[in-house]
């Protein structure tokens, strides 16, 4: 039987606790990003890379500073801190314009054959760094092959850790809170003993 009320008190507690995680209280987003990447940070990603991909269409299409100018809008607009490295790590404030001091990210990024985009939670902002690999199109301005880091593009921004608290993590912990409620109920039904008691009593 103290493995039966065991059992109950350690589903009883995580119940309690998934009713609560259903309503705005900590942690807050930031604090379990590293845990579960919720839909509202997925969404940021999505956005990086639209602007991403959109700088080097630019970029290609049309004249290089044009590429530079939108993402001075878009920064100014948005409150968007985005900045441009090429594969040295040195950072490309406009074309033809050069300066050291490049972030770390960056940096460690630029060391790897075949860097993935970097998305990680700096104080209060979010920070991402998607890296920006050589296409054909490319060939007018960089000469690297196929496929080779080319560059890399930062995006930082605050967020808004309570969009977290919608619908999202309500239904999440409302799903766990039903399966808990159910193993709890099984285990108030469960009789650990019942077995035992069948085969003396034969």
């Amino acid at each position: 039987m103290k493995i039966k009320f065991f059992a109950i008190a350690v589903t009883a507690i995580f119940f309690i606790v998934a009713i609560f995680q259903m309503f705005p209280i900590y942690p807050f987003a930031g604090d379990v990003f590293s845990l579960y990447k919720s839909g509202y940070f997925k969404e940021l990603d999505r956005q990086f890379e639209i602007i991403a991909d959109a700088f080097v269409g630019i970029k290609t299409m049309s004249r290089p500073a044009y590429a530079w100018i939108f993402l001075e809008d878009i920064q100014n607009k948005h409150g968007i801190n985005i900045r441009v490295y090429n594969s040295r790590s040195e950072r490309v404030r406009a074309p033809g314009e050069v300066s050291g001091g490049g972030d770390d990210t960056v940096i460690r990024m630029s060391a790897l054959p075949s860097p993935s985009s970097v998305f990680e939670i700096r104080g209060d902002r979010y920070f991402s760094a998607i890296p920006l690999s050589a296409a054909p199109r490319c060939r007018f301005c960089h000469s690297q092959q196929e496929n080779a880091l080319i560059g890399v593009i930062t995006f930082e921004r605050s967020f808004n850790a309570t969009v977290f608290y919608g619908r999202e993590r309500s239904v999440i912990f409302g799903i766990i809170a039903l399966i808990l409620a159910l193993l709890l109920y099984g285990l108030i039904r469960w009789e650990p003993d019942k077995r035992i008691k069948e085969i003396f009593d034969k």
